[in-house]
Order: C-alpha cells, then structure tokens, then sequence
C-alpha cells in the first residue's frame, strides 16, 4: 500500500481546503474511499466500475482517478517517502 493525499478541488464551501492522507493501493482507491465516507449519500458505483450520484449522473468513468463533486471534483495525488 501507498500513502495518498486525497483533495478537492471545487464549489463547495464545505470541503474548501479539504486534504486527507489515507493508505491504498491507487489513486482511484484512495479517492473512492474518501468520497464513500464523507458523501456516502452520494455515492453508487455500477458493476461496470463507474459512479453514480443520488441522481443518476455518472460522476466517474471506470478509468478516472477523480470523483466528480459539487462543480469541482475529489482527487489523490501520492505522498512520497521522505527518507
């Protein structure tokens, strides 16, 4: 596993300066698993690898690494090892 800042970047005054590190195994997971805990009522992935909002809408394709939110979106970026 690898260490990963999650962030938005958007509209949304309540995620404004959000920045989480978390542990997964890709940038896609990394984010998944923000965006399942703190917007869980807005969070629906498909058997085909895509994500649905409470809506309907496709807020991310089978192969993005960012979740689409509020005007903005959520993306990880890795944190490398200072050694």
């Amino acid at each position: 596993m690898k260490t990963y800042k999650v962030t938005y970047n958007g509209n949304n005054s309540h995620f404004r300066n959000f920045e989480i590190e978390v542990n997964a195994n890709s940038e896609r997971e990394a984010t998944e698993d923000v965006y399942a805990d703190y917007c869980d009522q807005n969070y629906f992935p498909q058997e085909d690898g895509s994500i649905k909002d409470c809506d309907g809408h496709v807020i991310a394709n089978p192969d993005d690494d960012c979740i689409e939110y509020d005007g903005g979106y959520f993306s990880a970026e890795e944190i490398e090892d200072a050694e």
